[in-house]
């Protein structure tokens, strides 16, 4: 049962941090859950047990679970790479992983400010992990509004530009990661494996919305760095809102 438990608990929390549940979401019920992932419901208890240990959700007797998780931070934060010398901060290069065409969400449609018509039904996926000295550092999903994403998906999967770049570069405007959440999380196989981690180690998430200089959200990312090679820093004095039209 504990590898059960694990699993279980892993991929609750996923949705949770990479926003598939958003703060203030009712969670399945108990019995729900247990249909959906083919185990017990002491099973199940023990996943959600340890997201409310955790501060993830909270449950309430006859309400049941809601998310709770809203760990802000003020301002942009930036990973800071840990280095020899504090003058020269290697870029490495970039590359695609996964791109794809997936269905918006509930969540992402309001967040994104997607519309009714049907090329708004589906957004861009952009899986990226960006290597410095030949070494695995961030892995980043970016979920991109389709008239976006069109444009970015015919693009080499290789760069020595980061998304964020290469979307300023293309539209003609910086590109801002804004409204950003962070979190220290224990990352799934999945992620531990393609940056080259020990899974019992915790690492550093983050997610937040692209905006370009005039407001306009073009999607949202998510981010896990490799602990071994940052550390990270908050900038303050970033103020910048974004317009969902």
């Amino acid at each position: 049962m504990a590898l059960k438990f694990k699993h279980v608990f892993a991929q609750l929390q996923m949705k949770i941090i990479f926003g598939e549940w958003p703060e203030g979401f009712r969670i399945p019920t108990e019995m729900e859950l247990c249909e959906f992932y083919g185990v017990s419901r002491v099973t199940i208890r023990r996943a959600l047990d340890g997201l409310v240990t955790q501060g993830y959700i909270s449950r309430t007797r006859g309400r049941g679970s809601f998310v709770l998780f809203k760990r802000s931070v003020v301002g942009l934060g930036y990973p800071q790479i840990v280095t020899d010398s504090a003058d020269k901060i290697p870029r490495g290069y970039y590359k695609i992983l996964q791109k794809e065409l997936v269905d918006a969400s509930p969540t992402d449609k309001l967040q994104i400010g997607l519309s009714d018509k049907p090329e708004d039904k589906q957004i861009w996926h952009f899986k990226s992990l960006h290597f410095v000295d030949g070494k695995p550092s961030v892995l980043s999903d970016y979920y991109v509004a389709s008239r976006f994403g069109a444009q970015i998906a015919l693009l080499g999967d290789t760069s020595e530009y980061s998304f964020f770049e290469l979307l300023s570069k293309e539209f003609g405007q910086k590109c801002h990661f804004v409204e950003g959440k962070v979190a220290a999380i224990n990352p799934n196989e999945e992620i531990c494996k393609q940056l080259g981690i020990d899974c019992k180690m915790a690492s550093l998430w983050c997610r937040g919305m692209c905006v370009l200089d005039d407001g306009t959200v073009i999607g949202r990312c998510t981010k896990v760095f490799n602990g071994l090679m940052y550390e990270f820093a908050v900038d303050s004095e970033v103020n910048f809102s974004a317009s969902r039209h």
